[in-house]
């Protein structure tokens, strides 16, 4: 059987591979907000969000400059077809390479079994979604940065670490505005003064990556509003031609941020709480968006390929993978669906099943009611560390379990 470890690189050749032959995305919105970011960096503040049709954050507008730096003039990118074809080859390459080891260390660190098949099922995942074709579609790297900050910040936020998880996710919002839905994720924490700090902290860091444009008296964000598309939730509930503005995009973020906040309460300190709550968030904003654009599914599917490489129940991750290659691949030429509200709600019921498999599977060994059980239960103080633990009784409280894991038995 070939080694999955020599399988990664072929991976990586196959997605540089699959950049160069592919027909190249075009990147509508990369243009202006190349202009946004070399305004950003030539001091002229004032101009960024002078427009309301602006709702890229400074982030994506700086990283946009970063790719076309040129701003608008031949709209050379690494995913352009005017690009050289070995930069968009080495493109592909490092986005999968990056993804595996992305899921590398997220498995280290939650203590996973190493797992090169993993990595490898992950990397696959990325090139049977394309996500190295589509991570610059049509100019929002937002995408692809927002979900990779959500996981890392998920990540955190189950190792204890809850400030510098609510600082990411705060950060996260700095790409695009939507990026501050995964607040409710911190509900992780339910001790009410650690969960209070986590939350200003998160406020403050989204409100910081704009507030030096609002003080320049020229921010129109909050004043654009969006035309409401026939086949989405909001059009089956409101026939007519509608636009709807930030109120309504206050009550999408709510429901959103309510999904996460179910997910962290339904599956605590489990590890499967990396992809499983970020996703929540993302298929709950789709199903009550008034326009379901096809590059907002991105996010989405970055989501899904990293927790195919995480999940410990192999066929809920593969049943997923399934559903979703055909509906990307296909959809430009069969289907009509980025505009309709029915897939995204078919994918939160999946992802329902996929919830309610993994809490029957047992809780896992990070589980913060069981950590608190065991902390009162042998007077100490249990951490994911094993920092604060009587090491002199440890053979007679844990048995022969390690530090900060469940006991196998009590003597």
């Amino acid at each position: 059987m070939p080694d999955p470890a020599r399988l990664r690189w072929v991976l990586c050749l196959v997605a540089a591979l699959e950049v160069v032959v592919l027909k190249p995305i075009r990147t509508y919105d990369l243009a202006p907000f190349s202009v946004a970011g070399h305004s950003i960096l030539t001091g002229h503040l004032s101009s960024v969000y002078a427009d309301s049709w602006m709702q890229a954050g400074p982030f994506e507008l700086l990283a946009s400059w970063a790719l076309n730096p040129s701003a608008g003039g031949d709209m050379r990118c690494l995913t352009y077809g005017g690009a050289d074809p070995f930069l968009r080859a080495a493109a592909g390459a490092v986005i999968t390479a990056a993804l595996m080891l992305f899921t590398r260390h997220l498995r280290r660190v939650h203590d996973l079994l190493p797992s090169p098949a993993a990595e490898l099922v992950a990397g696959l995942a990325a090139v049977v979604l394309m996500l190295p074709v589509r991570w610059c579609s049509e100019g929002h790297l937002a995408q692809i940065a927002i979900p990779v900050l959500w996981i890392w910040a998920t990540s955190l936020m189950i190792r204890g670490k809850m400030l510098s998880a609510a600082l990411l996710v705060g950060l996260s919002a700095g790409w695009e505005p939507w990026g501050v839905l995964a607040a409710g994720l911190l509900l992780i924490e339910r001790r009410p003064v650690p969960l209070a700090r986590s939350g200003v902290v998160c406020v403050a860091a989204a409100i910081a990556c704009y507030l030096p444009f609002a003080a320049t008296g020229h921010f129109a964000m909050f004043e654009l509003s969006w035309p409401v598309v026939r086949d989405t939730l909001w059009g089956q509930l409101l026939p007519g031609e509608l636009r709807m503005g930030w109120l309504a995009r206050l009550l999408q973020g709510l429901f959103a941020g309510l999904a996460g906040c179910a997910l962290a309460l339904v599956l605590g300190r489990r590890h499967q709480l990396l992809w499983l709550g970020p996703l929540s968030v993302i298929l709950v904003r789709l199903v009550l968006d008034p326009m379901i654009l096809g590059y907002y599914w991105y996010a989405a599917l970055v989501i899904l390929a990293v927790g195919s490489g995480l999940s410990t129940t192999r066929w809920p991750a593969g049943a997923l993978l399934l559903m979703a290659a055909p509906i990307v691949q296909l959809h430009p030429y069969y289907w009509h669906w980025q505009n309709t509200w029915y897939l995204p709600a078919v994918a939160c019921l999946a992802l329902g099943a996929v919830v309610a498999l993994e809490r029957r599977s047992g809780p896992d060994q990070h589980d913060p009611v069981l950590d608190d059980l065991e902390s009162r239960h042998h007077g100490v103080n249990l951490t994911f560390s094993g920092e604060g633990l009587d090491h002199s009784d440890i053979p007679r409280q844990l048995g022969e379990g390690s530090p900060g894991r469940r006991h196998q038995g009590q003597p």
